[in-house]
């Protein structure tokens, strides 16, 4: 990249009459400026697809009044329902068959209890 004239050069050729070297400065302002442009419109498309990406679900099944994240053909969880519903967020379920009787998961995010 090219070195940019400040803001004191370009002062300087204005105040001596430079009009050669004030033209010179503001093309390369002006090229500079074209490939910022060109960078940022080339980032907010890889912004773009990145989000896209991300925005891919999971693939996911409801099993036993909760959700389990599919991880192949091994079943990952169990998940929160109302976590995920709220806020897409998958919070794992505590096994409180141990805990509380009759209550087989428990969501330490929302508190609620399934099973």
């Amino acid at each position: 990249m090219t070195d940019l004239p400040s803001f004191r050069d370009i002062a300087e050729s204005l105040e001596k009459g430079e009009a050669g070297k004030l033209e010179e400065q503001i093309l390369k302002l002006r090229e500079a400026a074209r490939r910022l442009q060109q960078e940022n419109s080339a980032l907010r498309e890889e912004i773009k697809e990145l989000q896209a990406e991300k925005r891919i679900e999971p693939k996911i099944e409801l099993g036993d009044g909760v959700y389990w994240r599919l991880d192949g053909k091994e079943r990952v969880g169990p998940f929160c329902p109302s976590c995920y519903h709220e806020s897409q967020q998958f919070v794992e379920l505590l096994d409180g068959s141990r805990y509380v009787a009759k209550t087989r998961w428990i969501c330490t995010a929302c508190n609620r209890v399934f099973g």
